[in-house]
C-alpha cells in the first residue's frame, strides 16, 4: 500500500539506493594460458583456455570517486570539430578515445579499492595506483565488451557514484551559518 502512495521521484530514489547497497555483478568471458607441465617439467605444453571473470561494481569510495571524476573530466567532445567537413574522421577519433575512456571507467568502479597497492615509504603506508592492474582490465573490458554494454555500466557507474547526493550533502554544510568565520591562510593571488 505505501508503494503506491510514492511519488515516482521517491521511487526512484528508493531503486536507486537498492541498486548502491546490492551493487551490480557481470560477467566477461577471457581466455587464459595454461602450462602443463609433462616429463618432470622438462617439456611445457601451453594451452588456450576460455574462462569467465566475474566483477562487482559497487557504490565508490572517496578515493573511488575521485579516480573516476578524473577520467570523466576527460571526457570532452568539440562540437564544432563534428560540424566541420570531416566530421566523420573526427567522429571516429573521438569514438576511439572515449570507448577506451569508458572501458577505463568500467575498471577504475569494478577493482574499487583494489586497484590500489600498499607500499611502505618512511615507516609508513603509502597507497599507489596500481597501473598495470588497471591497464589489463581496462584492455580485457575494450576488447570484449560489446560498445551498448559499456555504455551501460558507464552510465550505471555514474548513477552509482550518488554524486548528486554527494554534492547536496556539501552544498549543504557550506550553507550552515558558523559561529565564526573561518580565517584563510592563503590569500587569493592570481587565482
Amino acid at each position: 500500500m505505501e508503494e503506491a502512495n510514492k511519488t515516482p521521484l521517491e521511487k526512484e530514489k528508493a531503486e536507486l539506493n537498492a541498486l548502491i547497497r546490492k551493487g551490480v555483478s557481470f560477467e566477461v568471458k577471457d581466455i587464459e594460458v595454461v602450462t602443463e607441465k609433462r616429463f618432470f617439467g622438462l617439456i611445457r605444453k601451453r594451452r588456450l583456455v576460455e574462462v569467465t571473470r566475474k566483477f562487482t561494481i559497487e557504490e565508490p569510495t572517496l578515493s573511488t570517486l575521485d579516480r573516476l571524476s578524473a577520467e570523466w573530466i576527460e571526457l570532452t567532445i568539440d562540437e564544432t570539430a563534428l560540424k566541420s567537413d570531416d566530421a566523420m574522421v573526427k567522429a571516429r577519433t573521438m569514438a576511439h578515445e572515449h570507448s577506451i575512456r569508458c572501458a577505463r571507467i568500467v575498471a577504475i568502479a569494478a577493482l574499487g579499492v583494489d586497484r590500489l597497492k600498499c607500499s611502505i615509504k618512511g615507516g609508513f603506508p603509502h597507497w599507489v595506483e596500481d597501473t598495470e592492474k588497471l591497464d589489463k582490465l581496462t584492455e580485457l573490458f575494450a576488447r570484449q565488451i560489446k560498445p551498448s554494454r559499456l555504455h551501460q555500466f558507464a552510465v550505471l557507474v555514474n548513477s552509482m557514484s550518488n554524486m548528486g547526493d554527494f554534492m547536496n550533502s556539501i552544498r549543504l554544510m557550506s550553507t550552515i551559518d558558523r559561529t565564526t568565520t573561518p580565517i584563510r591562510i592563503e590569500g587569493n593571488k592570481g587565482v
